[in-house]
């Protein structure tokens, strides 16, 4: 009897293909960059690439915004009212809310929205060998395909991490002063103290980089899609686990960063 075949060459291989994608999933985030500063650029494309992602998000992003806040509040109120300490909330909605959970909750939405839906649409085109057909007629996919998509996800999910923040802060404090009794001067007194700028900014440079990971990894999934329509349903997935294992990756990664770059934004004040 033959003995079974080993499966290290099967996983070997798996590491290496897997290795390959990343460089080329590399590759083409690069040539898209390099494509940013070169002409013709598509601006057309761009708009609409950008009014497609603001139109499909906006419920998203509310919903997702108002449900955070909510819960964050009531979980955090019980625990300040506990200690007596129920006007610090404002405070810890701050960290909470503005530093971590506004940012990775924009990312997170806009790659399960408008992510899956560039998968789709590409790896469509893909398999019907439009994107083959629009190199045969002299125009660039990377200028035209990647360009306009990958700057459209960086600027509106930058954009969209302002509203969340908004949603999120407002049904925290409806929560927290209907449900709990929080007091309005005390909340917003330590909204204010605890809040800089930092929060903002660094939150903003997260959700563009968030929006790059989305971009790098939904494009390249979309435009090497192959096996018809099962071969697209494949890349959607994949696409949407990979994004959602990168964004919790990198927040790992820049957080502590930030943290450790700017150290008074640790103190509760």
């Amino acid at each position: 009897m033959s003995e079974a075949p080993s499966e290290s060459p099967t996983v070997a291989g798996r590491v290496r293909r897997s290795f390959a994608g990343l460089g080329e999933l590399t590759l083409l985030f690069g040539a898209a960059l390099i494509g940013t500063f070169r002409r013709p650029f598509y601006w057309q494309e761009f708009l609409e690439q950008c009014r497609t992602v603001v139109i499909a998000n906006f419920v998203p992003i509310l919903l997702t915004g108002v449900g955070l806040g909510f819960f964050v509040s009531i979980e955090a109120g019980q625990f300040f009212k506990a200690f007596s300490s129920l006007y610090r909330l404002g405070g810890f909605e701050v960290m909470s809310n503005i530093r971590e959970l506004s940012p990775v909750a924009t990312g997170l939405m806009i790659a399960g929205v408008s992510g899956t839906a560039i998968v789709a649409d590409l790896g469509a085109r893909q398999v019907r060998a439009e994107l083959d057909a629009l190199s045969v007629m002299g125009m660039s996919n990377v200028l035209f395909i990647v360009v306009p998509r990958a700057l459209a996800l960086m600027l509106i999910t930058a954009l969209y991490n302002l509203p969340m923040i908004a949603f999120m802060m407002i049904s925290g404090f409806v929560a927290g002063h209907v449900l709990l009794g929080v007091n309005t001067g005390g909340y917003l007194a330590s909204f204010w103290t605890q809040g800089t700028v930092v929060d903002v900014v660094s939150g903003e440079v997260k959700c563009i980089l968030f929006g790059a990971i989305v971009a790098a990894i939904c494009i390249y999934k979309g435009v090497t899609a192959r096996g018809g329509a099962e071969g697209v349903a494949k890349a959607v997935h994949s696409a949407v686990v990979w994004c959602f294992v990168s964004i919790s990756v990198f927040e790992y990664i820049f957080t502590p960063t930030i943290l450790a770059l700017f150290h008074t934004q640790l103190t509760l004040r």
